[in-house]
């Protein structure tokens, strides 16, 4: 499994805490019209009370999107991505949002057992695919750091071939990782872009 890269974006694991995974979701508006394909799997941010897709690392993370739903010629849609520039009415993204909710994701190359628990990464922003619906989205094995950036690689996905102590299969291990460049970390309402400098982090 973690002897090719394949990503896929973020998929819903657990909440933080053994907590059972609902996979409940909130709804925000997309903007009729927005260019961007938004796939299932793919981080976004709020842009102005609409979902958009991050398009840097440094974009405060909403939450994961799992699907939209849109009225289109009056006829109700749901869909496992947004197709850019579609004109509709009533479009509403469904987003796991749960700030406590953990994620399975691929890296894009090796990590080892001493990232865990000890470095952020940033994502790869990769494009998903219209066939499938799901996201290009990884994380960047070479981006960790002690500092700010998106995501925490807390555990590495326990199925066969994905042993991160074996060198061949920690190539492009799965990992489990909770989003830490969220608003919810913030004592203060951010921005969704250019505020991380300023704003004071939570130790959550």
């Amino acid at each position: 499994m973690s002897t090719s890269k394949a990503l896929n974006g973020f998929r819903p694991s657990r909440i933080r805490g053994s907590g059972a995974n609902s996979t409940g979701y909130s709804e925000y508006k997309i903007s009729s019209a927005y260019a961007t394909n938004i796939f299932t799997g793919d981080l976004v941010r709020n842009v102005g009370g609409t979902v958009e897709r991050i398009v840097s690392t440094t974009d405060m993370v909403l939450g994961v999107f799992q699907g939209c739903r849109y009225v289109a010629n009056g006829e109700p849609k749901f869909s496992k991505y947004w197709p850019a520039s579609t004109s509709v009415t009533e479009a509403y993204a469904f987003v796991l949002d749960d700030p406590t909710a953990t994620y399975i994701v691929q890296a894009d190359a090796s990590v080892t057992a001493a990232d865990l628990n000890s470095f952020n990464f940033d994502v790869t922003i990769g494009s998903g695919s219209t066939v499938t619906g799901l996201s290009g989205f990884g994380v960047k094995a070479t981006s960790r750091t002690a500092g700010v950036a998106p995501v925490r690689a807390i555990s590495v996905y326990n199925v066969p071939g994905n042993n991160i102590d074996v060198a061949a299969e920690r190539a492009f291990p799965v990992l489990e990782v909770r989003i830490t460049q969220t608003p919810d970390r913030f004592i203060s309402v951010v921005a969704s872009t250019g505020a991380l400098a300023d704003a004071t982090s939570t130790t959550y």
